[in-house]
């Protein structure tokens, strides 16, 4: 999916990336800017848009609200309880 997002281009021409970041069961979305300060030292610029990401539920096989089949779904009274434990 984030292929067709964001296609590879080996040429590296510009100073911007796009960060996915998996914590927690949650998707980070960042936006970043290479900021060159000397020819051995860079740093990075956040920009906008930043979201966040929260899987709801895992479809197998095609979107069919209706009469798909899942093969995970997320139970918040069962899994929003410990922060230790984690649901796959």
């Amino acid at each position: 999916m984030f292929a067709s997002l964001f296609p590879h281009n080996p040429q590296f021409i510009g100073r911007q990336v796009a960060t996915f970041h998996n914590q927690r069961d949650y998707i980070f979305f960042r936006f970043h800017r290479y900021i060159f300060k000397s020819e051995k030292k860079v740093g990075i610029q956040e920009l906008g848009p930043r979201f966040t990401l929260k899987l709801r539920s895992l479809q197998k096989g095609t979107f069919d609200s209706k009469y798909g089949e899942y093969e995970w779904v997320h139970k918040p009274r069962e899994m929003d309880t410990s922060r230790r434990k984690f649901h796959l």
